[in-house]
């Protein structure tokens, strides 16, 4: 059988040998003396330098701000740091410990401005910083180049304030509109506030709940959390924290003061159209696109996120790698700004947006900082001296080849003490689990411990219940039994990138992907309403269904065929402008027979669809005008009410004929269930209920369940399948392409694996 003990009892006292091992010890011992660069090698894989990082911090009590390559790579780092860092401080609740600093990898001359969801993210993460003592932020190598407002300014672009406070709504509310927020009532989603009289709801970023505030004048009277839904209150808080939802708080007089600067600055005719293009808005008061990209002639960024990473140590994950990527992007910033000055359009240089090279690597020398080289700094220095020569320039034909400046921000070279961590990677057992049990029993006789990281309960039951089936005693690290045992088997619920052994501290991590084929950090979340990460974008609205048609719509292509519902099938034409006074505007041109023109308003788009038929089909294009398209309404109208008629008879049928039916739940049932990462939304747990009785009466089950992509289908279908399955019966998946079916059946394949279901395709 298997024992339960408190969540992090276990993990802390297995955890506790990374920090006696002599590399732990060492590492320790350069970072308090003062050393400027310490190397570390060994580390193959994400989870392990995420577990050594979380155990530094915790001894040296330090920020940490580990640098990454690129945004792709913050979410595995983040969600293994917050596992090993729960696990070592014995908590679950560890949401803030890790803050998320991404940059705009947008470019800021296309026009364009950056991504919200990314705006939102660097002002939460630059506020904590600004506020509080953090212990992790993660950025990227572009966030660590970027230029950005003071901390100062962060915090004067937000508000937090107490009951019994003084705060003017009409001033706050003026900064939550400079800072970012929208107005609606009632709000719904992250960064919406309203106002009615003296009472303010406002919803701030890294908040789970919407906060209603209630003024007495100018005095803060109440503060209390309500459900966005019922639109009720539901607990009181004492104080409050309004984070701007951008880092840079801009006001309608911001924008016409730029105009006049802008006008000054690019006052060459060539630029004339450009100009216009921004100033028409500017001089309103109003923002346009890109004016992120624009506005520092008129307000300066002249701090950098070396401003707010007070005495933090720095840790470069690959340093080659990240020079590499900077290197580039440096490069393109300068084309891009060559090419978009030479077609006449506005730009500032890549010099007033993001740091010199010179002074980004000063800023870094000033910095203790930690380079993570999984080959070690030997290979690096050869590394180093290939691209080197590669960068040399070249001459062929009398014509010399543009070569890119070398950064040198992280030398191999340079002096600095190497402590290599000897790690390796775990045998993948592709299902073989009694292999798996005798490599346990070597290991528990070597002192080696074996932690097992599952990615939900469900999973972490029945890997125990497999283990202790095979004669391996398995600690599940969940209820409240506390053991300082350290040569045991651990299994425990959470989320690993990948995983490894750590020789020197005899530890053995395994993730669900080396028992069962599966790889949990390829797993894509599904969650319904497309959720983002942790739950952070709960508040966020779905994509409604207009914006997914005109988003299909943007596909089009000159020549394609599309149907008018009261015109018929037609030819698409392209969109014109048209100059028609007061009736001026965009219009889709569809051609009909005879080379007639039709011009339908961007607006009406919902009048027209895409026409879908047989592959190869050529359809007939209809007459403008004429009667066909009505006679082929008519027609297809007959046909349904047919159509109907026979569905009729048909379920008429279908009620006096006997079927199957299910029993209740197994307990199989509830570990299957209990395998799925997400949370189930109401949605979904309604249709999961509605199979489930449709399957248990005695009549024949007809369903049709319907969402978007990533809704959450396939789970529901999976529980259906498991449910018929434990009862002896078969259960076919059918799909309408070779590749949907292939998908289906890995997936199907990777959540049916810890049970005896056979699953072919």
């Amino acid at each position: 059988m298997t024992s339960a003990t408190q969540p992090g009892s276990v993990l802390q006292a297995t955890l506790r040998r990374v920090a006696e091992s002599p590399e732990f010890k060492r590492v320790v011992d350069e970072i308090n003396r003062g050393a400027r660069i310490v190397s570390i090698s060994g580390l193959v894989a994400g989870s392990a330098r995420a577990l050594v990082m979380a155990a530094l911090q915790r001894e040296t009590k330090r920020l940490f701000a580990i640098v990454t390559q690129s945004n792709k790579d913050l979410e595995p780092w983040e969600n293994d740091l917050r596992f090993w860092y729960c696990a070592l401080a014995g908590t679950t609740e560890c949401e803030n410990e890790v803050l998320i600093l991404p940059a705009s990898e947008s470019d800021p001359y296309a026009g364009s401005s950056p991504h919200p969801d990314t705006l939102e993210q660097r002002a939460l993460a630059l506020w904590r910083l600004a506020r509080y003592r953090q212990d992790f932020v993660l950025l990227t190598a572009r966030a660590l180049a970027r230029r950005t407002v003071s901390p100062d300014e962060v915090i004067d672009a937000g508000a937090a304030f107490s009951r019994g406070d003084t705060q003017s709504p009409e001033e706050l509310v003026e900064r939550l509109v400079a800072s970012g927020y929208v107005r609606e009532d009632p709000i719904s989603a992250i960064g919406e506030f309203s106002i009615r009289g003296g009472i303010l709801d406002v919803w701030s970023p890294g908040q789970k709940r919407p906060v209603r505030i209630e003024f007495f004048g100018d005095e803060v009277d109440s503060i209390r959390e309500f459900d966005p839904e019922s639109q009720l209150s539901t607990t009181q808080l004492k104080s409050i924290e309004i984070v701007p939802m951008r880092e840079l708080t801009v006001r309608a007089g911001d924008f016409t003061h730029w105009a006049g600067a802008a006008r000054e600055r690019w006052n060459d005719a060539r630029y004339g159209r450009a100009l216009l293009d921004r100033t028409v808005f500017a001089d309103e008061g109003e923002s346009f696109a890109g004016w992120e990209w624009l506005i520092p002639i008129v307000r300066q960024r002249s701090a950098t996120v070396f401003d707010y990473l007070k005495n933090a140590v720095l840790v470069i994950d690959e340093p080659g790698s990240v020079e590499t990527y900077l290197g580039e992007v440096y490069q393109t910033l300068t084309d891009r700004y060559d090419a978009t000055d030479a077609a006449d359009d506005i730009a500032l240089r890549p010099d007033e947006l993001y740091l010199p090279a010179e002074d980004l690597r000063a800023r870094i020398d000033d910095r203790q900082r930690l380079e993570l080289r999984v080959l070690g700094k030997a290979a690096a220095e050869i590394d180093q001296g290939i691209a080197l020569d590669a960068e040399t320039p070249k001459v062929q034909l009398g014509k010399s080849r543009s070569v890119r400046t070398p950064l040198f921000l992280f030398s191999a070279t340079q002096q600095a003490p190497e402590v290599e961590w000897k790690t390796q990677s775990v045998l993948k057992y592709h299902g073989r689990l009694a292999d798996l049990a005798n490599d346990l029993v070597v290991a528990r006789e070597a002192g080696t411990t074996a932690l097992f990281v599952m990615p939900s309960l469900g999973v972490a039951e029945r890997v125990s219940e497999i283990l202790s089936e095979y004669g391996v005693q398995a600690t599940l690290s969940l209820a409240t039994e506390t053991s300082d045992s350290l040569n045991q088997t651990v299994v425990t619920v959470g989320r690993l990138s990948g995983s490894f052994e750590m020789l020197s501290a005899r530890l053995l991590i395994h993730t669900e992907g080396d028992l069962f084929d599966e790889v949990g950090a390829q797993t894509v979340e599904r969650r319904s309403g497309l959720e983002g990460r942790r739950g952070k974008t709960q508040g966020r609205k779905k994509k409604s269904k207009t914006s997914a048609f005109l988003s299909d719509f943007r596909d089009l292509r000159p020549g394609d065929f599309v149907v008018h519902i009261d015109h018929g099938i037609g030819r698409f034409g392209g969109l014109q402008t048209l100059n028609l006074g007061p009736r001026s505007g965009e219009f889709m041109l569809l051609y009909y027979a005879e080379e007639a023109k039709l011009y339908v308003p961007v607006e009406r788009l919902d009048l027209v669809q895409r026409y879908s038929s047989g592959e190869g089909h050529q359809p007939t294009l209809d007459r403008l005008g004429g009667i066909g398209w009505q006679k082929t309404k008519a027609k297809a109208k007959r046909a349904m009410r047919d159509m109907a008629d026979e569905l009729l008879r048909l379920y008429a049928e279908r009620k006096l004929v006997g079927g199957y039916a299910y029993a209740g739940d197994t307990p199989w049932q509830k570990e299957f269930e209990d395998g799925f990462e997400y949370t189930l939304t109401p949605d979904q747990e309604t249709a999961i209920e509605d199979v489930k009785n449709d399957m248990q009466q005695p009549t024949p089950m007809d369903r049709l369940l319907c969402g978007d992509v990533g809704y959450g289908k396939t789970e529901v279908a999976m529980r259906a399948a498991f449910k018929a399955v434990m009862e002896g019966k078969q259960s076919a998946v059918l799909t309408p392409t070779t590749v949907l079916a292939y998908q289906h059946y890995d997936t199907f394949r990777k959540r049916f694996a810890p049970f005896p279901v056979k699953v072919e395709l």
